[in-house]
């Protein structure tokens, strides 16, 4: 009996630490959207997901409500009134929660890709390298053959690039010879891998797994 009563007590103020936690996150209010008569999205997610963040300081916020948007490189949380507030200090790295997978994005100042969004997907994480995935978004104008007007919409752009320990990036296709031809110091191994593993190419989660692999050689 005293022991679950034990378990209680540790169970609740948990639960009351987590809440006062969530309460002391900093943030201010965002401008109102800019975004009129566009179609698509400019976030990842339309809904909120669960997530961590990392700041510039060095304070972490876990369990938030994120959006991510990956046209201006914003990442902002809700509110305890359910309105969209952006950090005071800059984000230096987030990961999300979507459908209980995990997606992690981390700063990349090395790759200079002309985007206003700073942040990049980290697929495998290596002493050797890094393997990252950015997919950014811009407004475009699209004008349907034989028509008079233009339809404002969100494009994609999607690139993948490898960051080496030395901080040269290599932006690379995601198939077997811009990977190999990226990794030609283990192109042996690395071609065994594949027969052995059958990676896919066209999944992330697959390419990653040689790009992990690599690391350990």
């Amino acid at each position: 009996m005293k022991k679950a009563f034990l378990y209680l007590s540790l169970f609740f103020a948990c639960l009351t630490t987590q809440a006062q936690y969530m309460q002391d996150v900093n943030g201010k209010p965002l401008l109102s959207a800019k975004y009129v008569d566009v179609v698509g999205s400019p976030y990842l997610f339309e809904t909120w997901n669960k997530g961590d963040v990392v700041l510039s300081d060095g304070t972490t916020y876990k369990e938030l409500d994120l959006k991510y948007n990956q046209v201006d490189g914003i990442v902002f949380f809700k509110g305890k009134n359910g309105e969209d507030l952006g950090f005071t200090l800059p984000v230096k790295s987030f990961k999300l929660y979507p459908n209980n997978a995990l997606m992690s994005f981390v700063l990349a100042p090395e790759i200079k890709d002309g985007s206003s969004d700073p942040y990049f997907e980290l697929l495998s994480d290596g002493k050797k390298v890094k393997f990252l995935k950015k997919v950014s978004k811009a407004v475009r104008e699209s004008k349907s053959y034989g028509s008079a007007s233009a339809t404002k919409i969100f494009a994609e752009n999607l690139n993948y690039y490898l960051l080496k320990a030395d901080g040269t990036p290599l932006k690379v296709k995601k198939d077997k010879k811009g990977i190999l031809g990226a990794l030609s110091d283990k192109s042996a191994e690395l071609e065994q891998y594949i027969k052995d593993n059958k990676t896919n190419f066209k999944e992330d989660a697959s390419v990653a797994a040689l790009v992990d692999y690599y690391n350990t050689l």
